[in-house]
């Protein structure tokens, strides 16, 4: 399924001024392990740091149009789990590896406590790092985290994930990314950005960055009660009005569970992946939640936007 083109994404300049602020890559070694991470501003150590975390399979690219625009507040960091992303693979994997990950950045950083931001999968290895050590973080938000609960089973993912397939070139790797789940609407060149830099060179073409031993469905434990009983910091949550993943009844759940939250805030018409069909409208809810006041490009898009959409007189 071809997701539908959302002109007013692609054709402003916010993505464009987003995506011309690079970010430094370093890499450190934990246990044998390279871990990669990317920054924006990691000179600016005088700032707090602010660190965001990707979904399964995805890696740091996917924050590569959200992340700049907190660089005026933020030291901006984001990391690519293990077995993701430029990260090494594992042997083995299990739900307290990414959190580990999550942690050893931190320490390496020495920059706790961070204020932490996750998508699926990443919010909620945010909520199992913060239960294990909750000194490294000062507030976290969530979007569109699955939480399991203990009589709940692992729900089925939609798309046979092998990964082990080699294009024979970018282009044709590009053209083969999907999202999953998939969602109706999502910006083409938003789905280019994150697609080309989720692929690898390797003899023969190009493959997914992801480890294709990966377990299906991710690293989850039904011990919902307990690790969200667990989180001492503020927390924040954000869905999609039209998530395939989480339903209202479940976003209420995971927050009233949690002992310092606020209700879910919802992004009208939004699905799992935010970022790919409400960017603008996550990046205004998390300045919103995380700094005092919008940033200028983003405020003269919504502005351009609003003047368009008025009627106008005959």
């Amino acid at each position: 399924m071809q997701p539908r083109l959302n002109n007013h994404l692609t054709s402003s300049g916010w993505f464009t001024w987003a995506t011309k602020q690079r970010a430094a890559s370093h890499y450190f070694l934990k246990d044998n392990t390279a871990l990669h991470f990317r920054a924006w501003n990691f000179h600016r150590k005088d700032l707090p740091t602010l660190l965001f975390i990707h979904g399964y399979r995805g890696n740091t690219h996917w924050w590569d149009f959200i992340a700049p625009f907190f660089m005026n507040h933020y030291r901006v960091v984001a990391l690519d789990l293990s077995g993701m992303g430029s990260s090494d693979h594992r042997e083995q994997y299990d739900g307290q590896t990414p959190a580990i990950d999550i942690l050893n950045l931190i320490d390496h950083l020495g920059c706790g406590p961070v204020t932490a931001v996750g998508h699926s999968y990443g919010g909620s290895r945010l909520l199992r790092a913060c239960a294990a050590q909750p000194d490294s973080f000062h507030r976290l938000v969530l979007i569109d985290s699955y939480v399991m609960f203990k009589e709940e089973t692992l729900p089925i993912e939609g798309l046979r994930i092998r990964g082990t397939r080699t294009y024979p070139d970018l282009a044709t790797g590009i053209k083969r990314f999907r999202l999953v789940p998939e969602q109706p609407t999502s910006a083409p060149a938003l789905l280019d950005h994150v697609a080309r830099h989720s692929l690898r060179s390797t003899t023969g073409g190009y493959r997914w960055k992801f480890d294709p031993k990966l377990p299906d469905g991710g690293m989850r434990e039904p011990d919902g009660e307990a690790l969200l009983a667990q989180i001492s910091c503020p927390v924040h949550y954000i869905k999609g009005e039209n998530s395939c993943v989480i339903s209202e009844e479940r976003a209420r759940r995971i927050t009233d569970a949690l002992p310092y939250c606020t209700l879910p805030i919802v992004i009208t018409g939004g699905h799992h992946h935010l970022m790919f069909d409400k960017p603008v409208e996550l990046i205004s809810s998390l300045q919103t939640l995380l700094t005092s006041e919008p940033h200028p490009v983003i405020a003269m898009h919504l502005k351009t936007q609003a003047n368009k959409e008025k009627p106008h007189g005959n």
